[in-house]
């Protein structure tokens, strides 16, 4: 029989600790030595579409290994916001910009700019977007070959589209933090390219409720003419309405981890927020920038550090309800195994995010921050 010294003990209690340590940790060296991201940008839209205007809308999609879904998604999207539908809710963003000065509002309309950022995609997304922008040009050019009014819905919108190539697969965090730091736009909203949320109820949604908290805003600060010009603003699509039809859909196991996942949401980011993971979410390029530029999480946790941020940084977060609908193509696993590593994973970071925070491995970014973008 081998003898179990108090030396023994000792060491394997230590290596326990230390893996441990380094296990929940993780998310933090792994951004601190993980290659800094890189990216090539490619101009789709040619220089004669191109005009001197800041985009009201910078439309932020994440994209990787999406060939099959993102055809569809970035049609319905285009044709909402190309519709008279579209376009008055252009102006309504337009309207509540301290920007709106820069843009004569005389003959000339608001810009829409497409960020399609490919994370290190194997397959052939970037084909689909470029044959996706192609079509949608000479769909466009064709109708209005065929108006008399020039001034139709499919004129007028002066769109940029660029494709932004991670150079190696960096997660969906990395790829929505260097969209949303590129974009140009008033307001910039985060979408997934499964097109799971209908686009156009989705967005007048929230922007329905960012105008209702914006005029707020602005009547509670009435002596404060900075935050009255350049609120932090941001509003979630949540399908938390949705949580009784889903569980009734959804096994025990898959049940159990939601409401597992939703308690250590609200233990350790927030209680404020009943869904952080709906990819469908609108930032005030202000509270944009604050957030991103201080985003740390590269991987599918990082919506929660996004809700951590806003709480640090005094952003206040509004949720709206959106239509959403099951998709096929997850990219995560469904099978009960799959799900629980995912779970705890995501545990995981929650508790390396609060912690990083409280110990002050990283800093937030106040108020203000450069408007410069490297």
């Amino acid at each position: 029989m081998i003898a179990i010294t108090e030396d023994t003990v000792s060491a394997i209690v230590t290596t326990i600790l230390t893996v441990g340590c380094l296990w929940l940790f993780y998310p933090a060296w792994a951004v601190l030595v993980a290659e800094r991201v890189e990216w090539e940008i490619e101009q789709l839209s040619s220089d004669d579409t191109q005009r001197s205007k800041l985009p009201v809308l910078s439309v932020v999609i994440p994209a990787y290994n999406e060939q099959d879904r993102i055809n569809e998604m970035i049609c319905e999207s285009f044709g909402y916001l190309s519709s008279p539908r579209g376009k008055l809710l252009l102006q309504r963003l337009l309207s509540c910009s301290k920007s709106k000065s820069k843009i004569p509002s005389e003959g000339l309309y608001p810009v829409v700019e497409w960020l399609i950022v490919n994370d290190g995609s194997s397959d052939s997304t970037c084909d689909v977007v470029r044959e996706t922008y192609k079509n949608l040009i000479e769909s466009t050019s064709k109708k209005n070959k065929n108006n008399e009014n020039k001034t139709s819905a499919c004129s007028v919108l002066d769109e940029e589209w660029k494709i932004v190539s991670l150079k190696m697969n960096s997660g969906k965090g990395a790829a929505v933090r260097t969209g949303m730091n590129l974009a140009k736009g008033m307001f910039h909203l985060m979408v997934d390219a499964d097109g799971a949320t209908t686009f156009g109820l989705g967005l007048e949604n929230l922007t329905n409720e960012l105008l209702k908290k914006q005029s707020i805003t602005a009547g509670n600060n009435e002596s404060d003419a900075k935050n009255r010009d350049d609120p932090m603003l941001t509003v979630f699509g949540s399908r938390a309405h949705l949580e009784k039809e889903s569980t009734a859909q959804r096994s025990f196991v898959r049940t159990l981890l939601m409401k597992a996942f939703h308690f250590f949401v609200s233990l350790f980011v927030s209680s404020k927020v009943h869904d952080t993971q709906c990819g469908f979410k609108l930032f005030s390029k202000s509270a944009s920038d604050l957030v991103f530029q201080t985003l740390h999480l590269r991987r599918w946790a990082f919506d929660t550090e996004i809700v951590l941020l806003c709480d640090k940084q005094g952003i206040e977060i509004s949720e709206v309800a959106v239509p959403w609908k099951e998709v096929d193509g997850s990219k995560l696993s469904t099978s009960k195994l799959a799900l629980a590593v995912a779970s705890i994973s995501m545990l995981r970071d929650m508790i390396c995010v609060r912690a990083c925070y409280m110990l002050g491995i990283w800093s937030v970014k106040r108020r203000h921050p450069s408007r410069h973008k490297n």
